[in-house]
């Protein structure tokens, strides 16, 4: 007898969801529903038809959309649906390390960015240094890829909607209307276009509904911040067409003091424009297309002294100002250049979902455009030695991804291919400030040398560019070999192409040529241009094995591989070296976990161990004149993950996560100061606990809040792995209070980050040209707000 799924989907009765890191929650059903869902196999499935047709208020898709948070059930019991897999799954059935987070805790935890998302993942590390265009770093399990050289690929794929984010200055971004935000754990490549080493996060944004909706927030806090913005949505034809546009403006004054330019830097002026149609021409297709823009116009990023060397006395005898001792904790610097940082990024993306009743067939294309416009302090001090003007950077990139899905027998399978074409421009000029001369002549002690270093001399132009493109095939394939036992095959074939190189316009410095100047003082002198290409293949995949010991324990092994494609450095130097490419990265990783629940589902423990060892890492590190590139043999990341939940009762619920992570240089690297060594950036232990409350306080008025408190242990934060780069343990506390009008839809709420004001490095760098000196970007200092939203 064939299901009526529209019947079930509609009596199939939705229940509610704890504010905490849930997705979705499905609660109890009447037994004649029970015994219909045995037939259809589980749970999971009577969801993925329920939202196929169109009849739960929660739209799942296969690409990755999960529906919106509902209340909570009486006993706090729930199920969490994740498309992890690409199929939508309990996240305690799927043999995975994930991290899955609802766009309302991501709301309530005043998570505005992606670069906030560390606050809810201990795993995870998201860095930035000089710019979000190319000093952001996402890093899981302590490993990921620094951004200064834009030949480079992530560690770590960044997935919007499904569409893969090429560049750290797209994927660090705002996070507007958010349905979830997953964070896996390990090498991805059988699910997901493009193929990442270390992990992936993946963020869904909210779906156009075929009943209207609207809410409008705005907030007002320190640093003069202000934010605001909207979502609606609402049919265009009824059941057929679906509309929504939602939007956001986030604007901040700077809390860095610049002492010589007398201005705030570190401040923040942007905006995200977002419209969606879904349109469901027959009940069995679905089209949903995606156009998205946003710009951001920041004076950012300032990085004070946090070590003066021996060359500091020299910047002084010229006039420049000395901080002793330096005054980071302060928040103070003094430069002669502001740095400024202009993005713009727009994309349009259009995803096919087609029940072709044997299967499903899925489709997406996008195109995105990036481009941004730096200016910086070459030496960030106040005297005027270097300067990079009017760095321009343009991306443009195509994707194409196709996948098929069905089941035979007890086989779920799914087959696709990913195609993806990538073209890179950056342009700048680098230049001699105008104390450049007085600088050298004090250090060689030689005045005579200073008319050899004219203002304005250097690279006038140095020009990067890079094109690429590939394609591959993949299957990922779960055998349910037993009611409790599954076996899950994934391969994956890939091809990568890429041609760039570099070209330099260089006005020289009398400098590079007299036999007066020391070889250590020719600055920005001439380089060779140079051209390269490089092509790599790979097969990569996973094997897994999970076993049901009963309905709340789960127990899962897996291997699997992953595989980052090598390049063409884009350094000024690389037409200098023996070769300008750069190796494949590759990542063998192994894990071991149980997923649990006890207490009638109220307590919740996932525990994972991890080993993975990657071959051929592909490391920058900055010397105080150049990033150097190079493949430094192998790296492995071995440790232990806790992930717990207790759901105390009257609306409170506990949660506490920790990672216990070596992150080292193996022996065989080429580098002999870093064999052995814990990685930079690299949290040993990361333990994050957290509490969130929600219950009614007055008829219709719901009180709700949420504490969250981050602690990781001491690590190096240079490239270099220098002892004097170390930032101490600390531990960030973040949170938020708010009331809940439910009658109304009024929501008044407040919330603080870093509430204990510490003062902590993110990134310590070498000083430009200043042996001994260090300088460092800060974390953000205290920061609170309020903020009143309305739904209707």
């Amino acid at each position: 007898m064939p299901i009526d799924i529209n019947r079930n989907c509609r009596q199939f009765k939705l229940t509610t969801i704890l504010k905490s890191d849930e997705t979705l929650a499905f609660g109890h059903m009447d037994s004649r529903w029970e015994d219909e869902m045995k037939r259809l196999g589980s749970t999971t499935a009577l969801v993925a038809l329920c939202a196929s047709w169109g009849f739960s208020t929660y739209a799942l898709a296969q690409s990755g959309g999960t529906g919106q948070a509902a209340p909570a059930t009486a006993d706090g019991t729930e199920t969490i649906i994740v498309t992890a897999t690409r199929r939508a799954e309990s996240v305690q059935k799927v043999p995975i390390s994930i991290t899955a987070v609802s766009g309302e805790t991501l709301r309530e935890a005043a998570i505005r960015d992606t670069q906030g998302l560390q606050a809810l993942a201990p795993s995870l590390v998201i860095t930035v240094s000089n710019s979000e265009t190319t000093g952001g770093v996402v890093r899981i399990r302590g490993v990921g890829t620094a951004g200064q050289n834009s030949g480079l690929e992530p560690t770590v794929g960044v997935f919007l909607d499904g569409v893969y984010l090429p560049r750290s200055g797209i994927a660090l971004n705002e996070l507007v209307d958010i349905e979830r935000v997953e964070v896996l754990r390990g090498p991805q490549g059988t699910l997901f276009g493009k193929n990442t080493t270390a992990g992936a996060i993946t963020i869904a944004t909210k779906k156009p509904e075929f009943d209207f909706e609207a809410e409008m927030f705005a907030g007002a806090g320190s640093q003069g911040s202000k934010r605001g913005g909207f979502s609606i949505t609402g049919p265009v034809i009824d059941e057929r067409l679906a509309l929504r546009l939602s939007g956001s403006l986030n604007q901040r004054d700077g809390y860095v003091d610049d002492v010589k330019l007398n201005k705030k830097l570190n401040s923040r002026d942007r905006w995200l424009l977002r419209g969606q149609a879904l349109w469901t021409p027959t009940d069995k297709v679905s089209l949903r297309l995606i156009a998205d823009r946003s710009q951001k116009d920041d004076i950012c990023c300032a990085a004070p002294y946090v070590l003066n060397g021996v060359r500091a006395a020299t910047i002084s005898s010229l006039g420049g100002t000395v901080f002793n001792p330096t005054r980071e904790a302060d928040y103070i610097v003094a430069t002669n250049v502001a740095p400024t940082s202009s993005v713009e990024d727009q994309g349009v993306s259009l995803e096919l979902n087609w029940d072709l009743n044997w299967a499903q067939l899925r489709g997406l294309a996008s195109s995105r455009t990036f481009s941004s416009l730096r200016n910086a302090d070459g030496d960030f001090s106040d005297v005027d030695l270097t300067n990079t003007l009017n760095e321009l950077t343009e991306d443009e990139t195509q994707t194409f991804e196709l996948t098929l899905r069905g089941t035979a027998g007890p086989v779920d399978w799914l087959v696709g291919a990913f195609g993806f074409d990538q073209t890179f421009l950056q342009s700048s000029s680098t230049v001699l400030g105008a104390d450049a001369g007085r600088f050298a002549a004090a250090l060689a002690a030689r005045p005579t040398i200073i008319p050899l270093y004219a203002a304005g001399d250097g690279d006038q132009l140095r020009r990067f560019d890079l094109d690429a493109s590939g394609w591959s095939v993949f299957t990922h394939n779960i055998w349910n070999v037993t009611d409790q036992l599954a076996l899950t095959l994934g391969l994956r074939w890939s091809n990568d192409e890429k041609t760039g190189g570099g070209t330099f316009i260089t006005r020289s410095a009398g400098s590079c040529t007299s036999t007066l100047v020391p070889a250590t003082l020719r600055l920005i002198c001439p380089t060779k241009d140079y051209q390269a290409s490089k092509t790599d293949e790979k097969t990569s995949g996973v094997l897994a094995v999970s076993y049901e010991v009963s309905e709340t324990a789960l127990l899962f092994a897996s291997f699997s591989r992953g595989f980052k494609a090598g390049g063409v450095s884009l350094d000024r130097d690389a037409g200098n070296r023996s070769k300008a490419t750069f190796d494949p990265e590759e990542s063998d990783s192994f894990e071991v976990g149980i997923k649990a629940q006890w207490f009638g589902r109220r307590l919740r423990t996932n525990l994972t161990f991890f080993d993975q060892t990657y071959t051929d890492f592909q490391r920058v590190v900055f010397t105080g004149t150049e990033n150097l590139l190079s493949n430094q043999g192998e790296v492995r990341s071995n440790g232990v993950e806790l992930d717990t939940r207790l759901y105390v009762g009257g609306g409170v619920s506990l949660t506490a996560a920790t990672t216990y992570n070596f992150a080292k240089f193996g022996n065989e690297v080429s580098d002999v100061n870093i064999r052995g060594k814990q990685l930079n950036a690299a949290p040993e232990l990361t333990t994050q606990l957290g509490a969130a409350w929600e219950r009614q306080i007055a008829t219709g008025l719901t009180g709700f809040g949420r504490v969250n408190w981050r602690h990781q242990s001491k690590t190096i934060t240079g490239g270099d792995l220098d002892p004097l780069k170390a930032q101490p343990a600390f531990g960030l506390l973040n949170g938020s209070f708010g009331v809940r009008h439910e009658g109304s839809g009024f929501e008044v709420s407040v919330w603080g980050a870093n509430i204990t004001d510490e003062v902590y490095r993110i990134v310590t760098f070498n000083s430009t040209l200043q042996a001994g000196s260090l300088n460092a970007y800060m974390g953000e200092p205290q920061t609170w707000g309020v903020e009143v939203s309305k739904k209707f």
